[in-house]
Formats: structure tokens, sequence, C-alpha cells
């Protein structure tokens, strides 16, 4: 494929020298614009190079939106300019909606005014794909030499439709054991390993919360921070093709009995429980030994409480499997786009291996491709990221109304742990529920 670009790149080059130096197309009989590759010339040699991932068109001016606070976005600034050095031609517009950016741009696409290139979460994916209203884009990533392939492939679950990809997952995160040395070393336990189970941390915790000076393990009602210990134990919150739940399983049960004797025993605590508004305060704070909780611990930790020693490791092992949830967004292409191919190129560039690499540097999210790894440069980020790499991880995506059966879970755990139900019951209300919501009613 490689030489056959060549080839074309080489005979736009040589008619384009003829009409202009700058090397322009004609037009397209669709935008109103033709595809002209950028290319690189080597002077000395007078090879051509490509480097911008498609052939984009004439003047294409694209805008891109996305959520996300200030560091976000000078994440992504940083990446508009490394994609304008191999694809000088196109301007990019950055307009980001750091609040209620579904909702808003709901709107934009009802109104037709909508960005060219944006964001995508389930929500969006839902929305748009199943109505054309989001560019499939398999034909231009096997144009631009893109594979499924390139990518972990689970982060690719949430943006399939039909066996069509409608978007390329721009970044991910996952959970990992975060925990506080000094707990261990005050109840003289040795401190987790990438072995543990369950059991081990259950003891753990039992063993410092007995001594009194921290509390062992923190724990909201929480569908994704039980994800772990439900998948670990074979169970999964839908069945594979998202048509009906999966909650009343002897799987997850077996789990959520396990957590709720902890509550009841003491060796798992709430938030409120130690006068923390999440986990991570409360490990911030050196209230509690343990949590689940992400990589944005690394930045929260090292502004709100630098002088706080905390450690992580893999997320413990279950009876059947070791198994983490994923969290992923991704970048996808308004079907309405006026520049297809410039939009499909900047989504492209954005979530491809080498812009992914310089974001992975700055601590700010995971690569999307495998082996980038090793790229993260924090020892404790590191070790949450891993995983994600579990074979039995699962992405947290059960179908057009995840959210809602995700609300099922936590607001069952929550009635559990409020002495409102027991676990059976909870759950088998949480499995009408969930059926409800996948049924779209």
């Amino acid at each position: 494929m490689k030489s056959k670009m060549l080839v074309i790149l080489s005979c736009l080059v040589v008619g384009a020298m003829i009409l202009t130096a700058c090397g322009t197309g004609a037009t397209s009989t669709e935008t109103g614009s033709e595809p002209t590759t950028e290319t690189a010339m080597e002077a000395d040699t007078g090879t051509v190079e490509d480097t911008c991932p498609l052939p984009v068109e004439e003047g294409a001016t694209i805008v891109f939106s996305g959520w996300g606070d200030d560091s976000e976005q000078q994440i992504y600034k940083d990446s508009i300019e490394r994609f304008k050095a191999v694809c000088p031609s196109v301007t990019v517009e950055y307009q980001p909606i750091p609040d209620n950016f579904q909702d808003k741009l709901k709107a934009q696409m009802a109104g037709g005014t909508a960005p060219d290139v944006f964001y995508v979460d389930d929500q969006l994916m839902t929305a748009f794909a199943s109505s054309g209203q989001l560019m499939a884009l398999d034909d231009v990533m096997a144009e631009a030499g893109v594979s499924r392939d390139d990518f972990i492939p689970s982060l690719l679950t949430i943006f399939t439709l039909d066996g069509k990809t409608y978007a390329l997952p721009k970044d991910w995160s996952t959970l990992g054991l975060v925990y506080i040395p000094e707990a261990f070393a005050d109840a003289g336990i040795a401190e987790p390993t990438s072995d543990w189970t369950w059991d081990d941390m259950r003891a753990a915790a039992v063993a410092i919360a007995e001594k009194g000076n921290y509390a062992g393990y923190c724990m909201g009602s929480d569908w994704a921070r039980f994800a772990p210990f439900a998948f670990s134990n074979g169970g999964k919150y839908a069945s594979d093709d998202y048509t009906t739940a999966t909650l009343d399983t002897a799987e997850i049960k077996e789990m959520a009995t396990f957590v709720t004797d902890m509550f009841n025993e003491g060796s798992l605590v709430r938030p409120a429980d130690i006068s923390a508004s999440w986990c991570g305060e409360a490990i911030g704070k050196e209230l509690v030994a343990m949590t689940l909780e992400g990589g944005w611990m690394v930045n929260s930790m090292n502004l709100d409480y630098p002088e706080v020693v905390w450690k992580t490791a893999l997320v413990p092992s279950g009876p059947v499997t070791r198994a983490d949830v994923i969290f992923t967004n991704g970048i996808g292409v308004n079907a309405a786009t006026q520049y297809p191919m410039a939009a499909a190129a900047f989504a492209i560039y954005v979530t491809g291996s080498e812009n992914q690499g310089e974001i992975v540097k700055t601590g700010f999210a995971y690569s999307t491709h495998p082996e980038q790894i090793d790229l993260i440069g924090n020892v404790n980020d590191k070790a949450i990221a891993e995983g994600g790499l579990l074979p039995d991880t699962l992405v947290a995506y059960w179908g057009p109304y995840t959210s809602k059966v995700n609300d099922a879970v936590s607001k069952a755990l929550e009635r559990i742990w409020l002495g409102d139900q027991t676990v059976d019951e909870a759950f088998a209300q949480a499995q009408a529920e969930a059926v409800t919501a996948l049924s779209g009613q």
C-alpha cells in the first residue's frame, strides 16, 4: 500500500507543480474541494515523503471540540500544533466545551452547527452512530494504513456498531489498589503484592482496622469500584449482545455478599464514614489504608498531598480470574462535515501512536496503543495501568443504556448497606431495573 501511495503522491505533486507552487488540488463533487496530499520535498534528492495521514481537501478548516479542564485543553492545544506540522494546509479551530458537553453537542447536532471532530463517549455513540451522524472510519483508516489492531482491543468496544468503527479511542483509565505503606507497617503486616487476592486484601483490612490507627478499605456504593470484584468472579453487568442484564447471577451476588460482609465487620468503610468526600481524599488525609482508584490519583496526590507517601499495586484477583474495568472515550468525525478527509486525518493523527506517545509522557492519560505502556513514567501510575491490559478486563459499556445499568448496581449496593434489602432482594430489583433500561423503556 505504501508503494502504491507513493506513486499516487508523485503524480499529484507533478500535476500540482504545473498549476501552482503550493501544490493544491482541484474540486470534488461532494464537498466543493478535492483532497490534496501533504508532502515534504527533499531538495537534495527530489523524493517525496508522505507526512499527513490522508490526502486532505484544499483550504480545509475544521472545528474540534471536547470537554476537560485547563490541563486537558492544553494537551489538545499541543496535539493540534503537532498535527499542523504534518498537515500544514489544514486549519484546526479548537472550541472546548468544559460543561454539559453531551447536551450541548446534541443541540448543536440537531441545529446543524456541530463541530467537525469531537469527543465521543458511550452516550454520544448511542445518539449519533445509529442515526448516521457519525462518520464510519474504516475506509479512511485503511487508506491511512491504520488498523483496529493498532489499539488495545477492548477499547474499541464502545465505538463499534454493526462491524464498523465510528470513533477511535483517545485515552483510557482503569483502577488499581492504592495504599498507604505506613498503615501496613503500623499493623505489622506485609504490603500488597501482584499476587494478592481479594481474601488477602480483606485480611489486611481487618488487621489494620483492628489496630485502630487507620480504617482498612474504602469503597462507596459505586458500580465502578464494585466492577473488579464482580468481573474477577466471572460476572458481567449485561449479556454480550447488551440485550439483557445479568445482575442477579450467582457470580455478582457472591461478590456483593463479600463486600457487604466486609462492610458489616468494619473492614470496609464508605468515604462519609471517615469524613471524606471520596476515597482518594481519604488516602490523602491518611484516614484509610487502601482503596481502588485510577491514574488521576497521581496529580491529586501531587497537588493536594505532596508529603504523603503512597503506593499502588495491581488490582487483586478473585475466585475465577483477575479483572479490572476500563473507562474510555474516543474521537469521532461529524458525518456532515464539509471536509471529511481533513477531519478524519485529524482524528487519526491525534489517536495515533506518535501523538499518543507525547500525551502519555505528560502523565495526563494512558496511550491507547498497548506497546506504549512503558512510556508511563510514574511507577504508581504504571502499576494502575497494568490492570487495563488483563485479558478478562472489561470496558464499562453495556450498550445504549449503560448509565442506567450502572445506576442499578450502585443503588443496589446502597440499599444493602443501608440495611433496607438483602443481597438477593437488592440485585433482583437491580436486574428488573436494568432489563427495563436495556429494552429502551
